[in-house]
Parts: C-alpha cells; structure tokens; sequence
C-alpha cells in the first residue's frame, strides 16, 4: 500500500521496415474527469492491486484519489473507441473497493434511445473489500460511444478528508447476478507485470503506476504512461523486469519514450533467449530533459524469441540522489529500425474571436473549452487552465490563442469569465472543426453554429452499397468538397422504415450563411446525382429541418426548391423606408433577422396581395427575410437597406 499511496500524492499535485511488435503502449480507455472548481485536486491512475482478494485478485486496478474539494458526481466519463452495445446486453457491472459506503452511479450517453444514468440495482453493503456492483439498462437499446461512472455519489459531500476508492472490470453482459461472467470488457486495466527491482525493502520504496500523461507534447501524445517514483535509496539498476515475450527473429531494436528531469544512462535487457542474455546502452545518449525522447537499444546480435525483458531508465552507479525522482516511461515496441522517432511538426492554429458587443467587462477574461487535449486538457473549466486563454494584444476587442494541435477534428465553446457559467450559449451545439495545417480561425462572440438535416429520397438512384454522402462547402468537420466516401463526415443514414429509401444526416455548420452541394452515392466524383453544374444550394439563418430532397432532380444553383419562392416577391430592391411583400398564398408570418441571427422585425398574418412594411427603424445593411406558410418549410431572402 505504501507504493500506492506514493503514486496518489504525486498525482494529486501534479515505423519499422516489417511489422512491429508493440510489447506495450499501456493505454486504457480515457478517463475525463468530471470535476469542481480550482480546488478540486481528484486524479485517476492505474496502480497495482491493493487487495488481490475475493472477487478480484487481478494485478492491475484504477485508483480514484477523490478529492474532499469534489462534487457529488466525482468520476470520469469516456468516449469509447467501441461503443456500448445494450441491444442483448443488459447489464453493466463494476468491481469496486471502497472506504466508506455511498451510492455508485453509471451513465450511457449519445444512443439513439436517450441518455440513462441509473444507480446500482442493490446498494453498496461492504467497505475494504471487492464487491460487484450492477448497472440495469434493460430499458434501453442500441448502441452508446459513452459512458459515465460515480463511484461515491453523495449530494451534498460531506467528505472532509481526501479518500482512495479503486474499480476494476467494466463489463457488460445480460445477467444481473453479480459475479456473473462477461459477454464483453469494457475494461480491465491490465497491461504487462512490471515486476520492480529493488534494493533494500525496508529503505527503498520505488514504485510503479499507470498515470494519466504529465506532457502529452511532441513525440507522445497518448493518454497514459507509466510513472516510476524511483526512491533515493533505491539501486543503480532500479527498474522493472516483466515476463513478457518478444521475438528478435526479424525485428532488432526496442525503443522506449523516456521522459527524465536528468540526464543519466537508460538501458534495456532480453534474458533467457537461445542466443543469450544481453543488456544494452541506447544506441544514443539522453539529450534533453523534461521532453519525450525516444530511446533505441540495438540488439542486431541476437535473434529468436525471448521470454522475459528489463528495463532500467536511470542507471547511476552508485546512485547519488538526494531526493526521490519522478520519471516517465511508455510506447515499448520492437521494430527493425534503428533511427529514433524525432518530433512531429504540428500545425499552428490561431484562433480569435471577436469580442465586439459581448458584454465583455473591464478585466473579464476570455478562454475557451474543448476536447483539443495536450496542455489544453479535455473541457477543463474556464478559468482552471492558463493554457486556454485568450487575450486582446492590440485593445481592438479581437481575443486570439495560438494553438500547436495534432491534425484532427475538435468541439469547443467559448467563455467569459471563470466557470462554466459564462459560456456563449448553454447547452449544445459545440463549435466543430477541422485541423489539417496552419490555420487562422475567427468567430464573433454568440454567432451559434447550426444544426441542419437533410433527408434525400434515394428511390430510383441504383443505390447498392452506398455510402450516400453530402459533400459540398460546409467547412469544420465536414470539409470543403471532400471526395464522396473519403470522410465519414459526410455519409447519410438510411432513415427508419428503411423501406422508404429517405437517407439523412445531421450536421453541425460552423455558422449561418449559403452553403452549396450535392448527393453522392458510393466512392469518386463519378458517384454523383449529375456532372457538372449546378450544385444544390441553401440558405441556413439557424436551426433548421430542410424539406426532403428527391435524388436527381436538379434545380438551379441558387434556387431552392421551395414552393413559396414562385409565389412570394419583395421590393423595392434595395429598399429604405418601406418593403412591399406582394404573396398569392397567405402566410402565418414574417421576420427580418439581422446577419447576427437576431430578430429586427416581425409581420404576423400576412394575406394574399401586397402588403407594405414600415422598415423605417431598421439600419442600414443587409437582412434576411424568412416567410413562415400555414404548412410547409420556410423560405427565405437576403435583402438590402441602403
């Protein structure tokens, strides 16, 4: 236990030429943890059992160092790279080991049959002992990319120490009954038995953990890493040996990422070959400190396989420290080549946001939220992170952040303030984009993007296998005409009942504006609706549900197909002082809306013939008309006042 608890202080205050042999990446599904506020200290790590009993004597478990500054939904939540399937599966269970008894909670979210946070089916009844606890879904169906887990859900806590609860063994199968045995793991914390080599017990308590990592930068961004405490009493030797195979029949050198706060020796053993034990220097010293490094050990004098490996990242003798240190390690592979990897050149990403007429007050700081990772953590809370602010250089209320961002699609929001509370907007949506080189982004302050469906009717386009996508000009993730099939993105999903051969898709468009793009029904430009021109086009002013579009049926660029555009004209354009709407349908209403999305004017009931609109209060510059009809979509109009 004494290791453990060395690990839980630190935490909470801190391609070869053939195929590889990935020994060990040490990475478990990611943990985000649900937090408070600044003084809310709770951590994750992966450490070794602290009670290899009952239910549960597997050598690996997670470590929840739940903070007394917490909230009473203290825990993680995790994108799954494979979703929950609820579909058969009813049930979700978790072994837990906890010092004091409270309620355990567990969440799906993102399934089509809505989210469900449920509680255990029986209550927590033991404390310093395993005990399986089960999570009833059978109310739902489907899949779900996420999951929630609270183990120690008290409202209001009351905790006034820190405390230690472990978990292991997320699984999921159709049986209520704890103990039960898994269809399917979520998660079961193992990876390769790090055996420690150590000196004297009774002096040196080196200790090994998987943490979450303290630099994901440069050569390393992956999520987990494993932490040696090495302890100041320790040997020169200090390290790990694991019975753990690999084969050098082809593959010749190991690499390790190493990540030191000196510069020492690092080498690395293979033992109990047919051609012999041999220990091995990196090929190349330790260079930098406080940055990953890739270490490479040659072992192009041996081959075949070896049953057990060590590692020793600081060889010192005899051993000088004063005081423990910390190190980190991660990513062991055997492959045949020799070079170590060298830092990838990330894309710098400038983002600014235009902070006129936001409310901004003097000294009120802007940040923003997401899941970019790195530095920038995963939703951190404004304000918790300096990381993610953003300042105003020049005094002209444009608020700018230079990111360094692995290319990828991210979501964030925008803040003023600390907290949560001073967001752009509650709720959904997120803002979305694409990184794929050096970039500029800009946004203006509440310019909320858009949530747009389009359904299309595929009766009659051959469809075999698909994919149908929408490509076009929409930006963020969806890309700038993409090639249909090459971003999934863009791909449609055939709507229930299938039979009715609508396709559909959802998509969240950086902003309002006119956006143009076609129908494509398998892989290659050769897949779309027609050749060449016209592309289909639409207006987006918001949230909004477009009219089912009929595969092939070709309409201008620029023109909707919208009934009520051969049926409503406006004029004088420009106009000034008066707009005459002349209808031959009657229409329920009318609203002119700013390009900011805000509602200048609005007309109720306007009937059949023309009808003149005092505009006289409007300022000059450019509006959109939208005409609301008793059944049917809207339709709407960009015009001008001068």
């Amino acid at each position: 236990m004494k290791k453990i608890l060395l690990i839980s202080i630190m935490l909470l205050t801190i391609v070869g030429f053939s195929k590889a042999q990935v020994v060990s990446d040490f990475e478990v599904i990611k943990m985000n943890l649900m937090l408070g506020g600044a003084n809310d200290s709770s951590s994750f790590a992966v450490v070794p059992n602290p009670d290899p009993t009952g239910i549960n004597t597997s050598k690996w478990v997670a470590a929840f160092a739940r903070s007394k500054n917490g909230v009473p939904w203290g825990g993680f939540w995790s994108a799954l790279a494979s979703a929950v399937d609820v579909t058969v599966n009813k049930y979700v269970h978790v072994k837990v080991w906890k010092p004091r008894i409270s309620p355990i909670k567990f969440k799906l979210e993102g399934g089509t049959a809505g989210t469900l946070e449920v509680a255990s089916m029986t209550p927590q009844t033991s404390i310093g002992t395993w005990e399986d606890m089960v999570f009833d879904f059978t109310s739902k169906t489907g899949t779900y990319p996420t999951i929630a887990f609270m183990p120690d859900f008290e409202d209001p806590l009351t905790i006034t120490d820190n405390l230690t609860i472990f978990f292991d063994d997320i699984m999921v199968n159709n049986d209520p009954t704890p103990n039960s045995a898994p269809v399917y793991v979520i998660e079961d914390y193992e990876i390769i038995p790090l055996n420690l080599m150590l000196g004297d017990p009774a002096v040196d308590a080196s200790a090994m953990g998987l943490v979450p990592n303290p630099d994901p930068t440069g050569i390393n961004t992956s999520n987990w890493v494993v932490l040696f405490i090495r302890d100041k009493n320790g040997v020169p030797w200090g390290g790990f040996w694991s019975p753990t195979a690999v084969d050098l029949t082809t593959n010749k050198y190991m690499h390790v990422k190493v990540w030191k706060p000196r510069i020492s020796p690092i080498k690395f053993k293979i033992q109990d070959g047919a051609a012999g034990t041999l220990e091995a220097a990196s090929t190349g010293p330790q260079t930098s400190v406080g940055v990953w490094q890739d270490m490479v050990f040659d072992f192009s004098s041996k081959t075949g396989p070896y049953p057990i490996i060590a590692f020793m990242p600081d060889i010192e003798d005899p051993l000088t420290l004063t005081e423990d240190m910390f190190m980190f390690f991660d990513d062991i592979i055997l492959n045949n080549d020799p070079n170590p990897i060298v830092p990838p050149v990330l894309p710098q990403v400038i983002l600014n946001v235009d902070m006129h007429r936001s409310g901004l007050t003097a000294g009120q700081q802007v940040y923003f939220a997401g899941d970019f990772g790195g530095v920038y953590g995963t939703w951190n809370e404004p304000g918790t992170n300096p990381e993610n602010e953003l300042t105003d250089a020049n005094g002209d209320s444009i608020y700018s952040v230079t990111l360094t961002l692995p290319v990828g699609n991210y979501q964030f929001k925008l803040f003023k303030g600390a907290g949560w509370n001073g967001g752009e907007w509650t709720g959904d949506p997120n803002r979305k984009v694409t990184i794929a080189g050096d970039v500029a982004l800009t946004y203006k302050w509440g310019v909320k993007p858009a949530v747009v469906t389009f359904n299309v009717d595929m009766k009659g386009s051959g469809l075999t296998t698909g994919p149908v996508s929408n490509v076009g000009n929409f930006g963020g993730i969806y890309g700038i005409w993409n090639e249909p099939g090459t971003n999934p993105a863009n791909a449609l999903i055939a709507a229930l009942p299938v039979t009715d051969s609508i396709y559909t898709i959802t998509m969240t468009l950086d902003s309002i504006g006119t956006y143009q793009f076609k129908f494509f029904n398998g892989m290659g430009w050769n897949t779309g609706e027609w050749t060449g021109d016209p592309n289909r086009s639409v207006k987006v002013l918001g949230d909004t549900t477009f009219a089912v579009f009929k595969w092939g049926q070709k309409y201008p660029a620029g023109i909707s197909a919208n009934p009520l555009a051969n049926q409503i004209t406006v004029y004088p354009v420009p106009f000034n002082n008066n707009l005459i709407v002349n209808t031959s349908v009657e229409l329920k209403s009318a609203a002119i809306t700013s390009t900011m999305g805000q509602q200048a004017l609005r007309i109720e009931n306007l009937r059949i013939g023309a009808t003149t609109v005092n505009t006289s209060e409007l300022t000059a510059g450019l509006y959109f008309v939208t005409f609301y009809p008793k059944s049917g979509n809207p339709y709407t109009l960009k015009i001008m006042k001068y």
